[in-house]
């Protein structure tokens, strides 16, 4: 318990803790941060785009959700699947992509002569934000659609005469109060602390966003306002995630209520089959329109080789490719795949840790403790570690790793306790009187158990590290880059051809990673272990009673 405790404040407590002492020491350079007009507009942009992107977000993820909520959708598993798709690429990618197929001279302009007004600037965040968090939304909200559904109340809606909207405005979406509010204090809070869309969509407009600007001040650190500022920036994202999800924690626990368990869902409706088609059909348009045209939009751009070629199979080339693929690519990859598996059996061990700890009273508020770190920007968190311990380990992967174990760490820990806290305790105890040590009860009857939770959780952990870059972008050094800081610094270079080849091919590793472990768990089935059943005959049951 005591070494977990001081785990605990070493990774997450000391970072926050130096945050503190700069504005402590110097009050004044504080005060002067916050009345400084750039300051105020960086506050002003990101709460403006966290809430447009929220209002967008949330009822787009609500809506895919009720449109792939019948059975009988075509093709339902494949919607699914592809609804999830912007979570597996990174968004600085995606929003780079959006350029190369929305914005000047992009696909659509060569096309039809179409482009989307506003690309570069706060419409351009909000959109394409909504896009990348809609998948939190639909998860949150289809949650919700499976365990809160009331089928009785909705038939006994639709048998007194309202038609399906009527049903859907008066019955569902009141008993999805409590899910759809959780996915808005999520959603919020994400996009406030969201760094790599305002970096590829804001940054070259001059709309600068709180992490934005962290981002500058720090790499403009040996002036002392500016590093006061960011420090008082990142504070000031701390207080904002606070202030948001403190008091939504607590009204949407206390909202909570027990409910039915029903696998319909919702009620079967009289829909045609026309109408699920349309359903499928209306999903399908999303997905092509957000993610498949502007993932093919960039393709294109990696292989054409300048901007205003036409991007014919006749001018295709791989120049971009192998220009990519030269410097200091291969030593960031190598840095992202080593970061990510270290991180993801770190984060895991970690996580396995706190369950073991929170089994006893006296570790009963450890996981909440753990988990409250990922509610922290990661603006703010890379700049507590840098703070705390760039000293001794700055600029090199050390530090890098660190930060990524820091905020991931509830992403190691939720997933195991979940499981943990449906384990029959019986077979521990049983071990434990067999003359097993906790360890070894542990080792033989509880891990075994946990192993899809284990797997689950680490490719969970290894595929956030692979594309990250808030975090990486603050901290790498000149020997310690990422594959997502070296993208992020070729568009700063405007180097589209590069750029674009790099993100195809950041992409398509995510993807290749990340499909077959998915397409594995999603196979999987679980079975029910087999019951016997005592028939007692009516007679005797008679006799008992």
């Amino acid at each position: 318990m005591a070494a977990t405790l001081v785990l605990v404040a070493a990774v997450i407590g000391w970072p926050l803790a130096k945050l503190v002492d700069v504005l402590v020491a110097d009050p004044a350079g504080a005060r002067a941060a916050v009345t400084s007009p750039g300051f105020s507009r960086a506050v002003a942009h990101t709460l403006e785009t966290a809430a447009a992107t929220t209002v967008l977000a949330v009822p787009g993820g609500g809506l895919l959700a009720l449109l792939t909520a019948r059975p009988a959708v075509p093709g339902r598993r494949t919607l699914q699947a592809a609804i999830l798709l912007p979570l597996l690429v990174p968004p600085f990618v995606l929003g780079y992509s959006w350029t190369q197929a929305y914005g000047d001279a992009g696909f659509s302009d060569r096309l039809i002569g179409v482009t989307m007004p506003g690309l570069l600037g706060p419409i351009g965040i909000v959109v394409v934000g909504a896009v990348t968090l809609a998948p939190f939304s639909y998860f949150v909200v289809g949650a919700g659609l499976a365990a809160r559904a009331e089928p009785d109340l909705e038939r006994a809606a639709r048998v007194s005469g309202a038609n399906a909207m009527t049903t859907l405005r008066t019955v569902t979406v009141p008993l999805l109060r409590a899910p759809l509010g959780a996915a808005s204090a999520l959603v919020f809070v994400l996009a406030l602390e969201a760094f790599a869309l305002p970096a590829a969509l804001g940054t070259p407009a001059g709309y600068d966003t709180m992490t934005t600007r962290i981002y500058g001040d720090l790499a403009q650190a040996s002036e002392p306002a500016l590093f006061t500022q960011a420090i008082t920036l990142a504070l000031t994202l701390v207080v904002l995630a606070v202030i948001v999800i403190w008091p939504a924690d607590r009204l949407f626990k206390g909202s909570r209520r027990p409910t039915r368990a029903s696998s319909q869902g919702l009620v079967p409706s009289r829909r045609s089959a026309l109408a699920d088609s349309v359903a499928a059909a209306i999903v399908w348009c999303y997905v092509a329109l957000v993610v498949v045209v502007p993932l093919a939009a960039l393709l294109l751009a990696a292989l054409t080789p300048a901007v205003g070629v036409s991007p014919t199979p006749a001018n295709w080339t791989l120049a971009n490719f192998r220009t990519a693929l030269s410097g200091q690519t291969y030593a960031a990859l190598r840095h992202s795949l080593t970061l990510a598996v270290i991180a993801a059996v770190v984060v895991v061990a970690m996580g396995l840790l706190v369950v073991m700890v929170e089994r006893h009273r006296r570790g009963a508020g450890l996981g909440t403790a753990v988990t409250a770190a990922y509610a922290l920007p990661g603006s703010a968190l890379a700049v507590g570690v840098l703070l705390a311990y760039g000293r001794h380990i700055g600029g090199t992967l050390a530090i890098i790793l660190l930060a990524y174990v820091a905020k991931l760490w509830p992403l190691g820990h939720r997933p195991l306790a979940a499981v943990v806290d449906r384990l029959d305790r019986d077979h521990d105890r049983a071990a434990r009187v067999s003359g097993a040590s906790p360890i070894g009860a542990w080792l033989t009857v509880v891990l075994p158990r946990l192993a899809p939770a284990l797997c689950g959780a680490a490719l969970l952990v290894f595929l956030t590290v692979l594309h990250e870059l808030t975090m990486s972008s603050l901290l790498y050094g000149p020997s310690s880059q990422t594959l997502a800081v070296v993208v992020l610094n070729a568009q700063q270079l405007g180097d589209v051809g590069a750029t674009a080849a790099l993100s195809a091919l950041m992409t398509a590793l995510v993807l290749l990673l990340a499909t077959p472990p998915l397409a594995w768990f999603g196979l999987r089935r679980v079975r029910p272990r087999p019951t016997t059943s005592v028939r007692i005959p009516q007679r005797e049951l008679a006799d008992v009673v």
